[in-house]
């Protein structure tokens, strides 16, 4: 393959946890030029192979002159739009914030594409939350099922899901739309739940804090997927989908918080009271999410690879690293 056909891909959001575990995929499984785009000027430290191997440009996507400039710079023929503001819980106390981050940004990007005239096949990032709560818990969420979203953070997301839609049918744009259900992983931040339970324990074990775990709603009932399976679910479909099409990604399972919980329980050396912080209770809290993905699968053959067990004992391991990496750092 020559250095002109060789495909250019651009990723927002590089520097984020899913975006680190997208560009790294990426990086080892294509042939083609890779640039990271980030509010951050350098990769986290925990990535120090992607920053010895993927440049990053330090770019805001609601400046339309610098991301028309990096667009003509570069001239991505794939764009992966991971960018936008991700916190459901603080998004009810800075809704502008939310609005600004997922449908502006959003819409400044896709006008500057425009502007520049290239035809990069783009794949929108959207979120599982843009469903909110199911009128019947029992069955399974597909594509197909009403949009009905329940906080400012789903709200905008869906905003950002629908003009992705829009700009496929009115202006020929080749978008395709995911929408995953919550994933984990290493790197993920202590401000999700599963994360900040290892971080947690991950500190108790070294005697930083009392061996008091807090938590928020354990009875809730989700669909959590291993992030690298995620990520290599979003690599086949920008290969393989139609434009104007979506769809979602989860494993399929779901189970109850506390399950998830118990499994990193079992892997810590200490003993903890678990404790409900009302702090971290949501204001509207979804009961029971059931995923189909079907469609993910029927095109692409996709299937998670990684067992839970292992994605939360990776997850632990990583807060137990950072953990004692600070506790050396603070000792020195």
């Amino acid at each position: 393959m020559s250095s002109a056909d060789r495909p250019r891909i651009l990723i927002t959001g590089a520097t984020g946890f899913v975006g680190c575990h997208l560009t790294r995929l990426l990086r080892q499984e294509t042939s083609g030029e890779l640039v990271g785009l980030s509010l951050h000027r350098q990769w986290p430290e925990h990535a120090p192979d992607l920053a010895r191997s993927v440049p990053l440009v330090s770019v805001n996507l609601l400046e339309p002159d610098r991301v028309l400039e990096v667009l003509r710079d570069f001239a991505p023929t794939h764009i992966y739009h991971l960018a936008g503001y991700a916190e459901v819980s603080r998004s009810y106390r800075e809704p502008d914030a939310a609005w600004e981050g997922n449908l502006t940004a959003t819409r400044r990007l896709y006008d500057a594409v425009l502007t520049w005239g290239g035809r990069p096949r783009i794949l929108y990032v959207s979120s599982g939350a843009v469903y909110g709560e199911p009128t019947d818990p029992t069955q399974p969420i597909t594509e197909r099922t009403e949009l009905r979203p329940n906080s400012p953070y789903a709200t905008s997301k869906a905003a950002a899901d629908l003009l992705s839609f829009e700009m496929t049918c009115s202006r020929g744009m080749d978008i395709i739309r995911v929408r995953p259900f919550n994933h984990i992983g290493p790197g993920q931040s202590p401000r999700y739940a599963l994360a900040s339970f290892a971080e947690q324990l991950a500190a108790i074990e070294k005697g930083l804090q009392p061996p008091v775990l807090r938590v928020g709603n354990l009875a809730s009932q989700r669909d959590l997927t291993d992030v690298r399976d995620v990520v290599a679910a979003y690599r086949l479909l920008m290969q393989r989908a139609q434009a104007g099409s979506v769809f979602n990604v989860a494993s399929g399972i779901t189970l109850p918080m506390q399950t998830y919980l118990d499994l990193m329980l079992g892997l810590s050396s200490v003993k903890v009271r678990v404790e409900v912080d009302p702090a971290l209770l949501r204001p509207v809290d979804t009961a029971t999410v059931r995923v189909d993905v079907s469609a993910l699968k029927s095109l692409t053959g996709w299937q998670p690879r990684i067992p839970m067990a292992q994605t939360v004992a990776d997850l632990f391991n990583y807060w137990r690293s950072q953990v004692g990496n600070k506790a050396l750092a603070e000792g020195s």
